[in-house]
C-alpha cells in the first residue's frame, strides 16, 4: 500500500503558515482523528514553523502511513534549529521531540 502525501511549498512569511494549519485540520477530519489529537499535532507544528526565519520558501509535507502522520518540515538554514537539526538525522526535525 502506498502513503498518501501532501507537499505545500510557502512563502517564509508568518501569515501564509496558516494554509499548513489548514491543510492539517483537514486532513485530521479525513482521518476522524480527535480534537485533543488535531490540537498536538497543530501545537507542533506551530512550533515548527515559529522558529522558521521570515524569508526564503518552506516546505511541509505530510504523509498518511498506516496508522501514523509523518510531517517533515524544512528547511531551516540559518535559524535557531539548525543546531537540533544537526544533531538529528537529516535535514529536518521530528514532530514527535516537540510533544
Amino acid at each position: 500500500m502506498t502513503a498518501d502525501e501532501i507537499t505545500l511549498t510557502l512563502p517564509g512569511r508568518r501569515d501564509f503558515y496558516r494554509i499548513a494549519h489548514l491543510v492539517l485540520g483537514g486532513l485530521a477530519v479525513r482521518l476522524d482523528l480527535t480534537y485533543e489529537q488535531l490540537e498536538d499535532l497543530q501545537l507542533a507544528l506551530a512550533s515548527v514553523l515559529g522558529e522558521q526565519e521570515p524569508d526564503g520558501e518552506l516546505s511541509v509535507t505530510l504523509r498518511v502511513e498506516e496508522g501514523a502522520i509523518l510531517a517533515v518540515v524544512g528547511p531551516f538554514a540559518g535559524s535557531r534549529l539548525r543546531e537540533a537539526i544537526e544533531e538529528a538525522d537529516g535535514e529536518h526535525l521530528d514532530l514527535r521531540r516537540l510533544l
